[in-house]
């Protein structure tokens, strides 16, 4: 058994264990997300349902929390994903910097967003300990299976980051998807050597303006 003390200080230094990162620091009430420590409060549309939540230290260098929420039809097939992530660097790697300065940068809920859309096929093995491998996981115990191919886009806040300059340590993304099925459209029309092409663009575009609405973000 680890004591609560050797944990607690594992934590503080910024070298935990993977078994002391167990509960998730936000609180879930109905469809909002309440992170204390950040401040924050972030509600998901009333269609969704809430998947559940996992907290694990990602990659060794970083304390990563996700919590899901998804709309599906009768069968579970997944949808809708609401995917909010909250990270940080951990303290013993101060080195470390995200850079999101090659994504777009625009201005939603009031601050900087970088933002990135694109196409996954769920069926293509994730990177092992991956946050995708997480969700997915997650998605396949609550009994979701997901679409051959989705659509999506990734949101990213800096909360060190007040200047918006595309660098810090500590992050909220958000990653909205969508089945691509309804639009008609196939991977292979809307990508060019494995990336969207021009027919990609004008689903993009709207895919943003749905993600940002599925989103409310409210600083305290």
């Amino acid at each position: 058994m680890v004591h609560f003390a050797m944990i607690a200080a594992a934590v503080l230094a910024g070298t935990a264990p993977a078994q002391a990162i167990l509960t998730p620091a936000a609180v879930v009430r109905a469809h909002s997300v309440a992170n204390a420590p950040e401040h924050l409060a972030i509600r998901a549309p009333k269609t969704a349902t809430y998947v559940g939540s996992d907290r694990f230290d990602l990659y060794g260098i970083a304390d990563a929390e996700v919590h899901i929420f998804a709309e599906a039809d009768a069968r579970k097939r997944l949808t809708k994903l609401y995917w909010i992530q909250f990270e940080h660097y951990w303290p013993s790697k101060p080195d470390l910097t995200h850079d999101y300065t090659r994504d777009r940068r625009e201005q939603h809920w009031g601050t900087t967003v970088w933002v990135r859309g694109g196409l996954s096929v769920p069926s293509e093995p994730a990177k092992a300990g991956s946050d995708t491998e997480h969700v997915r996981a997650m998605l396949k115990r609550a009994g979701y299976t997901q679409p051959e191919t989705v659509m999506n886009v990734r949101m990213v806040q800096l909360l060190d980051d007040p200047k918006g300059t595309g660098h810090g340590r500590d992050e909220l993304m958000f990653i909205y998807g969508e089945d691509l099925a309804p639009t008609g459209k196939t991977l292979a029309e809307l990508t060019t050597n494995g990336k969207p092409n021009a027919n990609w663009a004008p689903l993009e575009k709207a895919l943003v303006e749905r993600a940002v609405k599925a989103f409310a973000v409210e600083r305290k």
